[in-house]
């Protein structure tokens, strides 16, 4: 499942758990502060589930503090004591296992899947037949660069962006055709224009941006 449809699934369920507040049919405050760990434990799981470096830490972080909130929230064991300390170990033993790395992260598949929670990412292309895929990214920002990619016919990429940026670097020969709804939010578009005449291949973008932002160019 793309990371565009579990933020879609997000507003949702809030969507109708706040309705059927209104009609007094269910308590959400109650509600909200019996499971209100789960939710970290969703983004911790969707975290993991995309694989790369920076969110397999988050993921890991998010789903640490999830259940131990919601142990501590049905069995009493004043675990709460014990999370920040656990934190600093986490980190601590991320920043010694983990080895850097310098430059983008290579990517060869045909379609991009990535969803970035209060973190970041650089993407490089090299797929022979990129036909698109999902991004999003909440509180964080990504920079993908598809001037080495092969753009497939028919290609489409979904992003979502929450108060965060998202950056497309994509070759000469590549023509963007962009549509969405900017929600307190926009998209920047500036590659080069061509002519009906011209031979150009198109990428379409679809674009949702809450408060965040999107930025093409050459």
């Amino acid at each position: 499942m793309s990371g565009r449809i579990w933020v879609g699934l997000f507003f949702l369920i809030f969507g109708f758990g706040f309705l059927l507040h209104q009609a007094d049919i269910i308590d959400m405050s109650q509600v909200l502060s019996t499971w209100w760990p789960l939710i970290l434990i969703i983004i911790g799981i969707i975290q993991l589930i995309n694989r790369t470096l920076s969110c397999t830490v988050s993921g890991f972080l998010f789903l640490l503090v999830g259940v131990l909130f919601f142990i501590n929230q049905w069995f009493d064991l004043h675990l709460i004591f014990y999370l920040w300390p656990l934190i600093f170990i986490f980190i601590g033993f991320v920043i010694i296992l983990t080895r850097a790395k310098s430059g983008k992260t290579k990517h060869t598949s045909d379609k991009l899947s990535t969803f970035l929670l209060f973190s970041g990412a650089e993407i490089k292309s090299q797929s022979k037949n990129f036909q698109g895929g999902s991004v999003v990214t909440i509180m964080g920002g990504v920079e993908i660069d598809l001037r080495d990619a092969v753009i497939a016919e028919g290609a489409m990429l979904d992003f979502t962006s929450i108060l965060g940026g998202i950056s497309i670097i994509v070759s000469e020969n590549v023509q963007v055709e962009i549509s969405g709804i900017p929600i307190l939010g926009g998209w920047e578009d500036s590659t080069r224009k061509y002519g009906e005449s011209e031979e150009v291949v198109v990428l379409k973008l679809n674009c949702l941006t809450i408060l965040g932002g999107l930025e093409i160019r050459n």
